[in-house]
């Protein structure tokens, strides 16, 4: 039996319609032992076919490489000098591999099928050049390859198939049997796919699981596979149909098509722009890290305002006030040090802001809405805690716990539009927040109005996760690094502190608003909350407020006398679980470290927490940590009080 993928053996082609008796008619026979192309059905109209067609694979493999690049960087066209020069580069800490691909924007560890979407999209990449040096000549594949770095943004990638076609096309190394070419041409690809994922296999290997690497490595195998199915296809109908350009080139466009079909079916583009908003604006993202060393940028400010460009009386006060040892002087420069981060906070939050907007206006149906909701409410909550900047630490920390008033209609958003959502619980905590500080007190109750499901949704994920199939995407919210449970403890202890205080009979729910108003994190919050326990003595808050305050101490044992006096001062008030409980956590982990009986102490408070207290927050609370300091008396510790 002949093999199809090898040379003929008739030195003539056939006529258009497959005879094969005779010269065609139109064409010139070719050499005997000569390998035949396209390019031998010589007469014009054959030609002027076979460019045509030529040049539309052409344009459609120029809009995969197209689609390559907006696949990696979320932007279909970029010409400048840096996306060029980065990926050639193949040294140092910061080289581009292979496996940026798999893991950034969109990663195989959330979306399994986008492996198979790469692996195809890199097989046709390598299939289509090398198939048209086979079939059209080594000359005819050359643009091909310039496209892969030109719009595909690979230069290796591109100097690696002109090696590989040079092997399948041309003298001395091309061979009779065409596929047997096209392998050796696979050869130069094996060797590049090999280096540009090396050095990061490494990398993973001390860290990652055997699944994990094996779904990163499996689109790579994936793609050598598919370029040897994809060559043996287009060569086998070029064979059959006698290397007519008309059945050659649809064949190509097929495989051009298949990743980009699969990616559209299965991913789509909203997921790809969803991505790198979550990389960009994210919790997990660089510009709304919670703790972040900023002696950095104190050290570019202080060189840009020491520069001797600058005019020479600011530059003068900056070095004098680094040169002085007068605090008020050095409070200056830390006052124009938190004003800079504190306005490039507020640029980023405008920019996350009009990056959320833009996507739900483009993607209003979109799966991964709640979670863009999520991220707008949260970049606008997101403030500088400009204490612990100021601070001897040097360190730039965000808070979120604090919502900004400008954040309440996307929360609101949140919570009734997507009420099922695991992210609803944080849109509960914030909205009821927000409502109280207005003192919509039964507004901020209605909010916090979890359903018992999602209470026990958690309870389950927390005891038995749930397994997923491989190329199952997991929610869209488990890429936020959510954990809905401090969510839920934080609507019930302000479930709780708004029920037991507000039926005030004097004040209301007056009481209420004015400590919901204050922001813990503010310069002279402990002064206002003794400023509000004065004006509120007679209050059923009043417990409440002077304990905060007692806490807010920034002696550990001052705190911890104060605690002390607040329990022995407000035996049945609603406050006295929360003062038994910060009083215990100090006596055992900072008061006495190996005093014994101080944390003997400290554990006999828990539990009695845990007695009274029940189910309650600190109850709650109390068990957790009693879990955390004696693990095998946890039986012992459970709340006995029904809930």
């Amino acid at each position: 039996m002949p093999d199809v993928l090898a040379e003929p053996r008739s030195a003539e082609p056939p006529a258009p319609g497959g005879r094969a008796s005779g010269p065609a008619v139109g064409a010139t026979a070719a050499p005997r032992g000569e390998i035949k192309d396209v390019w031998s059905w010589t007469a014009r109209k054959y030609r002027i076919r076979a460019t045509l067609l030529l040049l539309l694979n052409f344009g459609l493999f120029c809009g995969l490489c197209i689609f390559t690049n907006w696949l990696h960087v979320g932007q279909p066209f970029e010409f400048t000098l840096k996306t060029y020069l980065e990926p050639l580069r193949f040294w140092g800490p910061q080289t581009h591999n292979l496996y940026d691909f798999v893991l950034y924007p969109i990663s195989v560890d959330q979306t399994p099928i986008y492996g198979v979407v790469v692996g195809l999209l890199v097989a046709a990449i390598v299939a289509v050049p090398i198939s048209v040096a086979i079939l059209y000549k080594f000359p005819s594949a050359l643009p091909f390859c310039a496209a892969v770095l030109v719009f595909a943004h690979m230069p290796w990638m591109g100097v690696t198939l002109v090696a590989s076609c040079i092997l399948a096309a041309l003298k001395p190394f091309r061979m009779a049997f065409r596929y047997g070419s096209a392998l050796v041409g696979l050869l130069p690809v094996l060797l590049y796919l090999y280096l540009a994922t090396r050095g990061a296999a490494e990398s993973l290997g001390a860290s990652f699981s055997p699944e994990r690497k094996l779904l990163l490595t499996s689109p790579w195998l994936l793609a050598i596979l598919a370029a040897c199915t994809m060559l043996a296809v287009i060569i086998f109908i070029a064979r059959l149909v006698n290397y007519r350009s008309d059945a050659v080139a649809p064949v190509m466009a097929v495989m051009f098509a298949t990743p980009a079909i699969l990616f559209h079916a299965y991913i789509g583009g909203d997921e790809l722009t969803y991505r790198i908003l979550e990389q960009d604006y994210g919790p997990r993202s660089k510009r709304f890290e919670p703790v972040q060393d900023a002696t950095e940028r104190i050290r570019a400010y202080v060189h840009e305002w020491t520069d001797p460009e600058r005019a020479l009386e600011p530059q003068r006060a900056t070095l004098l006030a680094l040169w002085s040892a007068n605090a008020d002087e050095q409070a200056t420069i830390k006052h124009l040090v938190s004003r800079r981060l504190l306005l490039e906070l507020l640029h980023d939050r405008r920019s996350a802001n009009e990056a959320c907007k833009d996507f739900i206006a483009d993607h209003p149906t979109s799966r991964f809405v709640p979670s863009v909701l999520f991220i707008q409410a949260r970049a606008l909550d997101t403030r500088l805690d400009e204490l612990r900047l100021t601070g001897e630490s040097a360190q730039r920390e965000l808070y979120t716990d604090f919502p900004h008033v400008q954040s309440e209609a996307v929360w609101t958003n949140l919570l009734t539009q997507y009420p099922d959502s695991p992210l609803a619980i944080v849109a509960r905590v914030r909205v009821a927040q927000l409502r109280l500080r207005r003192g919509d007190v039964d507004g901020a109750l209605k909010a916090l109005e979890v359903p018992r499901e999602a209470h026990a949704e958690i309870d389950a994920a927390g005891t038995q996760p749930a397994a997923r199939p491989l190329l199952r995407a997991p929610p869209p919210e488990s890429t936020l690094g959510f954990d809905a449970e401090p969510f839920l403890l934080e609507a019930q202890r302000l479930h709780e502190l708004i029920l037991a205080n507000r039926a005030d009979p004097q004040y209301g729910g007056a009481a209420l608003r004015a400590l919901a108003a204050l922001d813990p994190h503010r310069p002279g919050y402990r002064d206002q909350l003794a400023r509000l326990a004065q004006r509120y003595a007679d209050s059923l808050l009043y417990d409440d407020i002077v304990v905060l305050w007692a806490c807010a101490h920034p002696d550990r044992k001052d705190r911890a006398d104060r605690l002390l006096a607040c329990i022995q001062r407000f035996p049945d008030g609603d406050a006295r679980a929360e003062a038994m409980f910060q009083r215990a956590d100090l006596e055992v982990q900072t008061l006495a470290p190996g005093d014994e009986a101080q944390r003997a102490r400290g554990v006999a408070r828990l539990r009695e927490v845990v007695a009274r207290f029940g189910r309650s927050y600190w109850g709650k609370r109390a068990a957790e940590r009693l879990k955390l300091l004696e693990p095998r008396l946890v039986a012992a510790t459970q709340p006995t009080v029904p809930p």
